[in-house]
């Protein structure tokens, strides 16, 4: 059987001229010729398209577009007027209609700015799509309005209807009624600018998305009630799900806020804990400035659910949370040694206030992580005493350790260069970012090799773990 492979158009960020485009069509036309492999990916991101130019292609996408499963259309519209964008937009709405391409699984229309008129431009590329599970609309400047609109278009219901009803037999009728919720197993809708109002609409929406593996909503200005209603919507599709338990592999909810479950009619953290106690495949968790309060807190309530879920967690992002030097860093130890040694890959703790204390109660634990490769310890207030027992804690298979923002004025310089020594990128406060930034790459580079998996706004050793709990 032929094997599958990428029809792409690589080069500068520019809007593609028509003769670039009668040169990537003869490219193509060889590739399709030679039958050697089945088009099953088409990757036409960072570049911008006009009409003109996507005619010229237009013989060769017509050719692939029976077989294509994954269109890569992130970033296409960029600098174009904007009429130019809706044509273009429109030209791939044509183009993979239903009846032409009748297998597209996965779209990444990323970066692409989205209004209400766009959506109107291209139903065959969201509700239209009769096998679409994996979607991709991150950073496309979607508003409220646009999120209550898109919400229903998938399958999420009126926005005048109540969509978390605790009735899940109710729910699950509503899910069967039509839209391509049940179906939908990524759902990437970081940074957009939706605010509470547009996260009560995606409420409505995942209440109904009973095959949800992965979901971001980082950076979407979600607030404490739009992110109460995001998790009240899990928690209601969780009622759904086979025994209580959800699929879940994937949660981003960084910049979304929690609050510390004191007040449990209006924080979120309540519903969080019942969603983790949901999820035992929950690889991913990004909860990064999520507002659970100083010191444990609420981090205590967040652990027991983890523990409870069995989550086997292989990539943590609780940056921000001003977990401290005690209580915080305790528990936070007593958790990842008693559950996640076996698993952790990354660790992201910046802006904790840890220090060096807090660090001290960490680093035994975290020598036991065999796994992990990617810590992250920026702006933690670490002082000597903590660079030292960085120095001589050898974490056994770290590749990455961020430390910028710290207090290493007075640290000893051969104490620093012991520290970089040990592992392949570190950056520190004196360290060139660029640099660091172009080996931490290089690093990644080597996970991905053989990932064929995408994974919006993730980053990172862990993507290549949490792409093969996907299942390819």
């Amino acid at each position: 059987p032929l094997s599958s492979s990428t029809l792409a158009a690589p080069g500068p960020r520019i809007v593609v001229p028509e003769s670039e485009a009668r040169a990537i069509l003869s490219v193509w036309t060889a590739q399709l010729d030679s039958n050697a492999a089945i088009i099953t990916t088409l990757d036409l991101s960072c570049r911008s398209w006009t009409v003109p130019a996507l005619l010229v292609l237009e013989p060769a996408l017509l050719r692939i577009a029976p077989t294509v499963t994954h269109l890569k259309l992130d970033d296409v519209i960029a600098s174009l007027p904007t009429a130019d964008g809706f044509a273009t937009l429109g030209f791939f709405n044509r183009i993979f209609a239903p009846e032409a391409a009748p297998h597209v699984t996965r779209v990444n229309l990323s970066d692409n700015a989205l209004g209400t008129r766009s959506l109107d431009v291209i139903p065959n590329l969201l509700e239209n799509a009769p096998r679409l599970c994996h979607l991709s609309l991150h950073n496309c400047g979607m508003s409220l309005e646009v999120a209550a609109q898109l919400s229903v278009r998938l399958g999420g219901g009126d926005d005048s209807a109540e969509s978390t009803s605790t009735d899940a037999d109710a729910d699950a009728n509503a899910a069967n009624a039509g839209g391509i919720a049940g179906q939908l197993q990524s759902l990437y809708l970081g940074r957009n600018q939706m605010g509470p109002e547009g996260a009560a609409s995606f409420g409505r929406l995942l209440s109904r998305c009973r095959s949800l593996r992965h979901l971001s909503y980082a950076g979407s200005r979600a607030l404490g009630p739009g992110t109460r209603a995001l998790l009240d919507g899990l928690v209601t599709m969780a009622a759904t799900c086979p025994d209580g338990l959800t699929g879940l592999i994937e949660l981003d909810f960084d910049d979304c806020s929690f609050g510390t479950g004191a007040d449990g009619a209006a924080d979120a953290l309540g519903p969080l804990c019942d969603l983790l106690r949901s999820s035992p495949h929950l690889a991913k968790l990004v909860l990064k400035d999520g507002g659970l309060g100083p010191g444990a807190g609420g981090f205590d309530l967040l652990v027991a659910a983890l523990v409870a879920g069995a989550c086997p967690l292989r990539y943590l992002d609780v940056g921000c949370l001003d977990l401290g030097e005690e209580d915080g860093a305790a528990a936070l130890a007593a958790y990842i040694g008693q559950h996640l040694t076996d698993t952790l890959v990354e660790l992201h703790l910046e802006t904790n206030l840890i220090e060096d204390g807090g660090l001290a109660t960490l680093l035994p634990v975290l020598a036991k992580c065999t796994k992990l490769t990617v810590l992250n310890l920026t702006e933690n207030g670490l002082e000597e005493e903590g660079y030292q027992a960085l120095a001589d804690t050898r974490i056994p298979n770290l590749r990455k350790l961020l430390m910028k923002e710290n207090d290493e004025e007075d640290v000893a310089d051969e104490v620093k260069d012991a520290i970089r020594d040990m592992y392949p990128v570190v950056l520190m406060a004196d360290d060139d970012e660029e640099d660091a930034t172009a080996g931490a790459a290089d690093v990644d580079d080597e996970d991905d090799a053989g990932d064929g998996e995408e994974t919006p706004a993730a980053g990172g050793a862990a993507d290549d773990a949490l792409a093969g709990a996907m299942g390819g």
